[in-house]
């Protein structure tokens, strides 16, 4: 079953607090997409819980990702499967690598769970993909996130990735978005 976030208005936080909380996001989130465009992989998966899961819908309105095909669900052990796939040096598709960069911005807290320590946020994504001798690739879209509190930072517990041209033929999405 897939994590829901909510529309729950966040308690009232003072400005202050809630500009800081949402900079302590905003840091978070570019250091998790940094280690992606830096091919760090296994260190990007880190940032997830145990059961922590990624997933980009098919489609922009899809609810489900149990009944219907995505573009990409991966919990640990798949995020492990895929990792190792790229890295493997006969993979002649992955040759050259893709580079890529992504950019975020207009963060908004959806919800703070006090008892539990979860936080639901989302925040809007431009990934710009790029390989030698292929089209550069842009996607854009929303990320929603789950995290919870771990030490000073935070762990991802669900994150999902609604790309605007979800529903278009993409050539093989091997990074994630």
């Amino acid at each position: 079953m897939d994590a829901k976030i909510s529309n729950v208005t966040p308690p009232d936080l003072a400005p202050l607090d809630e500009l800081l909380r949402v900079r302590e996001l905003e840091r978070f989130v570019t250091r998790e997409l940094e280690l992606l465009d830096g091919r760090q992989f296994e260190a990007w998966s880190d940032l997830f819980t145990d059961d922590g899961v990624y997933w980009a819908p098919s489609r922009v309105d899809q609810e489900d990702s149990q009944t219907e095909l995505s573009l990409i669900y991966d919990d640990r052990e798949l995020r492990e499967m895929r990792f190792l796939r790229l890295r493997h040096p006969r993979v002649h598709a992955q040759i050259p690598h893709h580079r890529t960069t992504h950019l975020v911005g207009n963060f908004v807290i959806d919800e703070i769970d006090e008892e539990s320590g979860q936080i639901g946020f989302h925040c809007h994504f431009i990934m710009h993909d790029y390989r030698p001798d292929w089209d550069q690739r842009t996607f854009s879209g929303r990320y929603d996130y789950r995290v919870v509190r771990d030490s000073s930072s935070f762990k991802i517990k669900f994150k999902k990735a609604t790309v605007i041209n979800c529903d278009a033929m993409h050539f093989p999405i091997s990074i994630p978005f």
